[in-house]
């Protein structure tokens, strides 16, 4: 969020202004920590220029060691190139044009597992139709080279994997298998043909060759070498256990089937939550989650990127009690930092080089920081494991599968919601999921801040994620601060999906009591005309007639399910290849998920990860004569459409502006005989008149707000999201109202500068504040009253208003700027994004300031 600073003499003219001691406004706040997501972005170009000057003339990154004498030329240079793109660097960027094409000539005869895999991962990453021979060709000869089985000329493989090698010594390792999968699957994700028996016959030798220690039955690893007959001939490592996982989540994925038995008709599996791979891939998160680390005696760089991969497939914010890609931006930054030359050094044997461990920094760096759509929520009791691991635990009566849980019975089903909706909503822009557990965090561990303080903090980390998702069988279990989180992450514009499993009525009941618990209030039928069933064709109301909704203030917060879903939603194939004529009703609930996340999200990106939203909480004992306080008009019969906005403002103008604020949000109505304390009134709303045609404020509270404006207040007034006509509704009433406070007035567009060149003060006291009015994102509406513009544009600001004496005594919004400052961003929604939003009250608080 943007900072402004106030100039020392107007900050001492706002103290003159509220009669306070000139100390409690300051003209510049502290200096502020650069935010670690920044600290990345910047890590990453100084990582990108440092490799592009390693280049050699003749395109690549070859070496004598590993390029030559290794036999591994083209590897060195497939790994920096991957680096590159997925860094942002574009295909047709000279330093990556000139790598393609040498990649494409040492890939003509392809000779090691790591070269032809690496390759792979950068042509999938291309996607140039003239490369998928060659991707076919590569994905062929790694089925070839694979060890232990039999390849028929069809691609059908019979007998037992053993693994991958370089290949000419014939010995297979871990290392290696691990690049091949990696190879294979991005093939397959290019459109390659390679056989469900190859992904069975790799799923079984993960979940074969996995170690289990005696003293520790619920974990498992993997060595580089695996045993032979029987014997041991190499310890387990954190390096080649987080590839060993890995392995087991590609190779279901690559299979893209299950077990469940799922009815097409219901959406209810005959045998929910079965997965082959569940014991064998609880035990390695488990190892991993216990033995957490990222330095590795052999390649700590190639460490970091396994975890990242893990992290990423698996969807774990947390591995053990590690937030893994915080820790490790902290780290690499550290290290950089240390280098000055843009490079990640200190690397051995595999990532001794300074561009590969570069390289595999970068990886680490970028992937991971990929924007979070949808986050899915971990719930239950658990047995607690050293570090973090766990065994979860099943309420009693309700037996989950072996080695899995009630919470997460579909293991893609979230996966495939943000693929879909990708590639729906966000033009194939690359976005993640995660699973979010808050169950391994300590909340009250007697630290230095409070439980409280941490839940914000953890909050505010979340919120990154615009979509939070439940689902399951039997009854929601959750901590205290499980639930806190939850009400807080909707309480700051968060938006949660829920759905009971398979129909489950446990859950369907347990969720109701909590929404009820939570909010004092009970879920609702989801209404016919829902701005969710209009987003974008392929749901009727008719098809989901079962939904259920949670309404706060300005906006719906949370949909509700209690019919199956997430079944079809497992699998891949009820994604519909034409969305606006879905075939069936499993291709109807990926359209109405994608309408959910275009409501949820206002269509707009979720930021990158680590971005944090700064939560606003204050506990005061009494508002004092130097706190700016504000007022909240309540409209008698109409709900408070924005209960946290003034309460955000006031937190923004503390925090940038260095006010004394009062944060307390105080409502009342226009008659009440306290209005006159408050020479800041705001008026936000979606209905100004009863279904007579009646403005609903009446004649008392029209002389209360008259006096107050001319006694040297200010109302502030905007139009609440609500859908189109309500928003017209409301800008005509408004209008009308203020014909009644001031009839020989009239609103007028507040210019940034007048007929005769003068600075308006509205517009000089923003610019004195730093405060840019003039370029803003908002979605107004399109002409010929066909709705709204489809997405945020930039915009100056477009405010109306009334003057009296030479002093605006009204301003208005046409366009929502209260739901905006509480986070909601419905597509539906005409109005400004948050930090426009709360660009434009600022001005205006700080022009009723100066009066």
């Amino acid at each position: 969020m943007s900072r402004f600073l106030l100039p020392v003499g107007f900050a001492v003219c706002l103290g003159l202004a509220l009669g306070l001691p000139t100390q409690t406004i300051v003209a510049a706040p502290p200096k502020v920590e650069e935010e670690l997501v920044e600290k990345v972005r910047k890590s990453i170009d100084s990582g990108v220029r440092y490799l592009k000057k390693q280049q050699n003339p003749q395109g690549n990154w070859e070496g004598i060691v590993i390029g030559f004498l290794a036999d591994m030329e083209g590897g060195s240079t497939a790994l920096v190139t991957l680096a590159l793109l997925n860094c942002g660097v574009k295909k047709d960027d000279p330093a990556v044009d000139r790598a393609i094409t040498y990649l494409r000539k040492v890939c003509e005869n392809p000779k090691k597992t790591y070269v032809v895999a690496l390759c792979n991962l950068v042509f999938a990453e291309i996607r140039d139709p003239k490369d998928q021979p060659l991707v076919q060709k590569n994905a062929d000869w790694l089925v070839k080279t694979g060890l232990g089985w039999r390849v028929d000329t069809d691609g059908r493989v019979a007998g037992q994997l053993e693994g991958w090698s370089y290949p000419q010594n014939q010995i297979a390792d871990n290392s290696n298998t691990q690049y091949a999968l990696l190879g294979l699957y991005a093939a397959k994700q290019s459109g390659a043909k390679i056989h469900g028996d190859v992904w069975k016959a790799i799923q079984d030798y993960y979940t074969r060759t996995q170690t289990r220690p005696p003293e520790s039955p619920n974990t498992g690893a993997w060595p580089y070498y695996n045993a032979i007959n029987g014997k041991v001939s190499d310890q387990p490592s954190i390096s080649m256990t987080v590839a060993g996982v890995c392995g087991l989540l590609i190779a279901r994925m690559g299979l893209d089937v299950n077990e469940h038995g799922l009815d097409p008709v219901t959406g209810i599996a005959q045998n929910c939550g079965l997965y082959g791979e569940n014991s064998a891939l609880t035990r390695g998160m488990n190892w991993v989650a216990e033995n957490f680390k990222f330095d590795s005696p052999k390649s700590t760089y190639y460490n970091i990127y396994g975890i990242e991969r893990l992290g990423r497939l698996s969807g774990q914010r947390f591995i053990g009690t590690h937030d893994w890609y915080r820790e490790g931006c902290e780290k690499l930054i550290a290290i950089q930092q240390r280098s000055g030359d843009g490079s990640f050094s200190g690397g051995r044997q595999v990532d001794a080089t300074a561009h590969l461990s570069t390289a595999f920094s970068l990886l680490f760096l970028s992937k991971g920081r990929t924007p979070v759509l949808v986050s899915k929520f971990a719930w239950g009791d658990f047995q607690p494991r050293p570090n973090g691991g766990m065994v979860e635990v099943a309420a009693p009566g309700f037996p989950a599968p072996a080695g899995g849980s009630n919470w997460n019975r579909k293991h893609n089903d979230t996966r495939h919601i943000v693929e879909f909706c990708s590639k729906e909503l966000f033009d194939n822009t690359p976005l993640s999921w995660q699973v979010y557990d808050a169950r391994r965090r300590p909340f009250d561990d007697g630290g230095g801040r409070s439980g409280k303080e941490k839940i914000l903090e953890e909050v505010g980390i979340l919120l990154q994620s615009p979509v939070l998702y439940l689902n399951g069988h039997g009854p929601l279990i959750l901590t205290p601060a499980q639930e806190e989180i939850l009400k807080t992450y909707i309480e700051e514009g968060g938006f949660i999906v829920a759905e009971a499993c398979c129909g489950d009525r446990e859950f369907a009941a347990s969720f109701r009591k909590l929404i009820t618990r939570l909010f004092d209030t009970k879920l609702q039928k989801m209404s016919p005309d829902h701005a969710i069933l209009k987003m974008f064709p392929g749901v009727l109301p008719t098809d989901f007639p079962e939904l259920e909704v949670l309404n706060r203030g300005c906006r719906t917060v949370a949909v509700f399910s209690p019919t199956p879903l997430a079944g079809y939603w497992e699998e891949a194939k009820f994604m519909p290849k034409d969305s606006k004529n879905p075939a069936n009703r499993g291709e109807k609930a990926f359209c109405l998920i994608r309408n959910i996340i275009a409501y949820a999200t206002g269509m707009e990106l979720p930021k990158p990860k680590l971005s944090k939203t700064e939560i606003v909480r204050g506990v005061e004992t009494g508002v004092t004569r130097s706190h700016f306080k504000a007022v909240q008009l309540k409209i008698e019969g109409e709900p408070e459409p924005a209960p946290d906005a003034l309460k955000n403002l006031m937190g923004y103008l503390r925090d940038n502006a260095r006010l004394e604020v009062a944060l307390q949000s105080v409502v009342m109505p226009a008659y009440d005989d306290n209005l006159f304390n408050f020479k800041f009134m705001y008026l936000h709303g979606r209905k100004l008149k009863n279904d007579k045609g009646e403005l609903l404020l009446q004649a008392a509270d029209i002389e209360s707000i008259q006096s107050n404006l001319q006694s040297g207040g200010l109302l502030f007034a905007d139009a609440a999201c609500g859908g189109f006509e309500q928003w017209k509704a409301f800008d005509k009433s408004f209008r009308e109202l203020c014909v009644k406070l001031f009839p020989d007035k009239k609103l007028e567009v507040i210019q940034e500068k007048a007929a005769d060149g003068k600075e308006d003060g509205l517009y000089r006291i923003a610019r004195e504040a730093g405060i840019n009015l003039k370029s803003l994102r908002c979605r107004r509406e399109l002409p010929n009253d066909k709705g709204g513009e489809p997405e945020l544009r930039v915009y100056p600001a477009l405010l109306e208003g009334i003057k009296i004496d030479g002093r605006w005594v009204v301003i208005y919004s046409k366009y929502d700027v209260g739901c905006a400052i509480e986070g909601h961003k419905s597509a539906d929604c005409l109005g400004y994004d948050k930090e426009s939003a709360l660009r434009i009250a600022a001005a205006v608080v700080l022009y009723s300031l100066k009066r």
